[in-house]
């Protein structure tokens, strides 16, 4: 498989960072965001400069090796790689603002980045500065993030739309958002993702950018790759790893858990062995069919073709498959290993209900084949959100 073939980072320097993240799971959890000290070894490491432009100092990584070490992260601690992922494609932004800005905002060590797309944000341009006002859930890594990304629709003094102006994402120092504890739920609880705010914030212009349009200052591949397909393929990688280690959590229990009342152990009965076998086939089908589909798009772009619609449609496709896929994966675990997946102690619980949570992000959830659908049936439309 693709994502069993090696790096061409050092993967020895990260191994410390992701081990830590596992031995801290149930106080992440417990916490509800990741202790400072491990989110900044995480930086530290570059798990938040994966795709930030080596010219100022990134990893400038594929999409393939990126999506790698945040998979691998996540088979330590879904929490943690969720952060990261966030992070690190929040931090793409890099390529489109000035170099001199984007050097400290995104490279600096131990720099850590968060950000949401979602234009629930009002700016008002005066002259260099955007006036910024608006709410945003979902702001995960929040707790730990030097600057936030947040989308805007840009509007007039009267609070109406500037026509022909796409959204676009402004960089805000943490000091100045107002930070709302919302993230009270069933998964991925360490992620601290709850509301940020602002309200009639100055941001400079040059502080912000869009994904629509505006060319970026590096080249290079990366930086063509589109963006909500990009962002819904390190969803995907999130998922992947988490069940990835829910599968070796039941099949190590198999081995060592005899249930009340028998004889044998889990492994020795063969609906376990029969439902492991389809689950395992399962995983390595939604698995092989991500890896396999990020490398054909991936040629595509550093062939310098452009990217059709369907290969976006594609980076979709593989995405909400493998989220849907592993939740079902992580849900037959569980169900393997009765009573005992049900304990805090045992990271089986753990790992369904962040299954369950990823499921829910609007990039990855159901709705999402519609639009693959729409593409294959011939009604691609380039406003389409792929």
């Amino acid at each position: 498989m693709i994502s069993d073939m090696p790096l061409s980072v050092d993967v020895g320097k990260f191994e410390a960072a992701w081990q830590s993240a596992g031995e801290q799971a149930e106080t992440t959890e417990k916490n509800r965001k990741l202790a400072p000290k491990l989110a900044r070894n995480l930086a530290n490491v570059g798990m938040f400069n994966l795709f930030v432009p080596a010219e100022i100092g990134g990893l400038q990584l594929s999409p393939i090796e990126g999506n790698r070490l945040i998979y691998e992260l996540a088979t330590h601690d879904a929490s943690s790689a969720w952060v990261s992922m966030i992070g690190s494609t929040a931090a793409l932004g890099a390529a489109f603002i000035a170099p001199d800005i984007s050097a400290d905002m995104f490279a600096a060590p131990s720099r850590i980045t968060c950000g949401i797309f979602a234009p629930n944000g009002r700016a008002v341009q005066d002259g260099d500065t955007y006036c910024v006002s608006g709410r945003w859930a979902w702001a995960s890594g929040s707790a730990n993030a030097d600057y936030i990304g947040l989308g805007c629709l840009e509007v007039d003094a009267t609070g109406a739309p500037v026509p022909e102006r796409p959204p676009r994402l402004v960089m805000v120092p943490r000091e100045q958002i107002r930070f709302h504890d919302t993230w009270h739920t069933i998964g991925l609880c360490g992620t601290s993702s709850g509301d940020v705010e602002l309200d009639n914030v100055e941001i400079p212009v040059e502080h912000s950018y869009t994904i629509s349009g505006q060319k970026p200052w590096c080249e290079g591949a990366l930086y063509k790759m589109p963006y909500f397909g990009f962002l819904a393929t390190g969803v995907a990688a999130v998922a992947l790893g988490n069940a990835k280690s829910a599968l070796k959590d039941i099949h190590n229990l198999a081995l060592n858990k005899t249930p009340a009342g028998h004889s044998r152990a889990l492994a020795e009965k063969s609906a376990v062995q029969s439902a492991l076998a389809e689950t395992e086939a399962q995983f390595r089908s939604a698995d092989a069919l991500y890896w396999q589909v990020l490398e054909n798009v991936w040629q595509q772009v550093t062939n310098a073709e452009d990217i059709t619609p369907e290969a976006r449609a594609d980076l979709r496709l593989i995405s909400t498959f493998a989220v849907r896929t592993c939740l079902q994966v992580v849900r037959t675990a569980h169900d393997i290993a009765g009573g005992t997946s049900v304990y805090k102690n045992h990271p089986l619980q753990r790992r369904l209900r962040d299954a369950e949570t990823m499921s829910q992000h609007m990039i990855t959830n159901t709705s999402t084949f519609e639009l693959v659908g729409r593409v294959r049936l011939g009604g691609f439309h380039p406003k389409m959100q792929l």
